[in-house]
């Protein structure tokens, strides 16, 4: 074992922020905004499907925007009736290029795919076994409790605790 020293230790010098300095809000916005409007892709070869993933989804939902826009626009004159949606439809499609190629939003995603290649899946006859065991489980278990209610049911009328006269849904006094 050590000696315990008597002194007071002095005070650890502080390390400068590790990191990129950040510009605030503003300097934010300016790096989104000059991101928005780059052509540049982002490691374009890292995590692709779940770029691909994200953007069709995201697709989607721009998809149905842009109908309800055409569909609220119909009783435009057809040039206003296209040109609106149309154009909806590209301003949409280019964020939906750029969300995924943001720096940040990129990396997660490739992480993401990098960890959902790690996981070990199933295969498609384990799965099969598997939801045929717990189908059959849910229905023994299922007549099983049947049996079980039915039986009380039976017991507690012969006893004379349940007295009820039918006419109405099971159970019911009416």
């Amino acid at each position: 074992m050590g000696k315990v020293k008597d002194e007071v230790s002095g005070q650890k010098p502080t390390k400068p922020p590790q990191g990129k300095p950040r510009g605030g809000t503003l300097g934010a916005l300016f790096v989104f905004l000059a991101n928005f409007f780059s052509t540049k892709l982002y490691k374009p070869m890292q995590g692709w499907y779940a770029r691909l993933y994200t953007a069709v989804a995201l697709g989607l939902m721009a998809f149905g925007a842009v109908w309800h826009v055409y569909q609220s626009s119909l009783e435009y004159p057809p040039a206003w009736r296209f040109a609106i949606p149309a154009g909806l439809a590209a301003v949409l499609g280019w964020a939906i290029f750029r969300i995924v190629h943001y720096p940040v939003f990129a990396e997660f995603l490739i992480a993401t795919e990098a960890e959902m290649n790690k996981v070990s899946w199933t295969s498609k006859e384990d799965l099969y076994r598997s939801t045929i065991v717990v189908l059959a489980t849910v229905l023994v278990l299922a007549v099983y409790l049947f049996v079980v209610d039915w039986f009380w049911l039976f017991l507690l009328r012969v006893i004379g605790v349940l007295q009820f006269s039918g006419g109405g849904s099971f159970g019911s006094t009416a």
